[in-house]
């Protein structure tokens, strides 16, 4: 099966690797005595680890903040999505950049607006703020097949960044009026998924389950003079308090995880996932280090794994190679092919080929 994804436009334009560096094939192998899960080095002073965030603080932390968001059409299947404009982030960043206890949010300033002009930095900032293409394919991958998505009980979505593919699933949950669904959203920083993860959400709800006359008056509540514009939202203490309600009500659930993968992430995902749920899993972007693609490989099986008598199908999309970075879908393939292999493990995966300029891939795994 293949796909013609063409992205024509210059929607992320603002993403893309540098590729005068060599490509490090270096053979990752599967064979290694310790499970990459457990490697001491995800244990290390300056890698962040793994903990649930509380839902309530995060949304309580962004009122009286003003998005400023773009609506854009998916490029195969035409599907709508929304994100909040990256320089309204730098924009929020900058008016709480005095606040002495941000001092992530002091970094993500120093990336995102001083002289580095860097896209990722490891354990640091890794890209999240940005939309990356990756993260779109999957969403025309899913508005484009048969996939049910009311099959499946938690959606779990690792490195989310933007959200744009957990962002799809809430607006067609929202569409069918689905009851008892579970959103998982993981990033490596908490500070991405305050400015930009659950910002998308928020707007992707307003838009969907809002009609006009809410959407004006929920903003209004505190002033009845703010002025309402069509791709801007005022997140007063009415709108969060309407969408953290409205949700309840529907019983869709959105967790929070942040920090690094590895054994404590998986820990926390089996004490919140039910053994009988179905499960979901999307992930983009995310095996762009050599030293991290073991990690994700590792993730994805355990959660094959231990629900196995369940439905859990899984989602990678990525580009082909990584110039300058050093992972890439071949080095992940042969990792994940091997494992399987010398576990006999009752997983299978295929590759769709995206038909583009700039080669990229989804992994299927079943």
């Amino acid at each position: 099966m293949s796909f013609s994804f063409g992205f024509t436009s210059n929607d992320f334009s603002d993403d893309e690797l540098s590729d005068n560096g060599i490509v490090n094939d270096s053979n990752i192998k599967a064979e290694n005595l310790e499970n990459p899960l457990d490697s001491q080095h995800l244990l290390l002073p300056d890698v962040i680890q793994a903990q649930m965030e509380d839902l309530s603080a995060m949304l309580r932390s962004l009122k009286d903040v003003r998005l400023t968001f773009e609506k854009f059409v998916t490029p195969e299947t035409s599907y709508p999505l929304y994100r909040r404009e990256l320089f309204d982030v730098k924009h929020q960043l900058m008016m709480e950049s005095d606040d002495n206890s941000a001092s992530m949010i002091a970094e993500l300033n120093h990336i995102l607006i001083g002289d580095t002009s860097e896209d990722l930095r490891k354990n640091v900032y890794e890209g999240g703020l940005k939309s990356w293409e990756c993260s779109v394919d999957l969403v025309d991958l899913l508005n484009n097949q048969t996939y049910q998505l009311d099959q499946f009980d938690t959606y779990l979505e690792l490195g989310c960044g933007t959200s744009l593919p957990s962002e799809y699933i809430l607006s067609k949950l929202l569409l069918t009026k689905a009851q008892n669904k579970t959103l998982i959203l993981s990033d490596y920083n908490t500070s991405v998924m305050r400015l930009v993860s659950l910002p998308n959400m928020i707007i992707t709800w307003a838009k969907y389950a809002l009609d006009d006359k809410l959407f004006a008056e929920l903003q209004r509540s505190e002033d009845p003079s703010v002025p309402i514009v069509d791709d801007e939202l005022l997140l007063t203490s009415a709108i969060l308090d309407a969408f953290y309600e409205d949700l309840k009500q529907r019983n869709l659930n959105i967790q929070l995880i942040s920090g690094s993968w590895g054994r404590k992430f998986t820990n926390i995902l089996h004490s919140i996932i039910p053994a009988g749920n179905n499960i979901l899993v999307l992930t983009s972007e995310t095996i762009y280090q050599p030293d991290n693609l073991p990690v994700v490989a590792e993730t994805l099986l355990d959660l094959k794994l231990s629900y196995s008598n369940v439905l859990v199908k899984q989602f990678l999309a990525a580009k082909d190679i990584y110039f300058g970075v050093g992972g890439s879908i071949v080095e992940f393939e042969r990792y994940l092919k091997e494992k399987i292999k010398e576990g006999n493990l009752p997983v299978t995966c295929k590759t769709f080929k995206i038909n583009t300029g700039l080669k990229r891939s989804i992994i299927y795994i079943e």
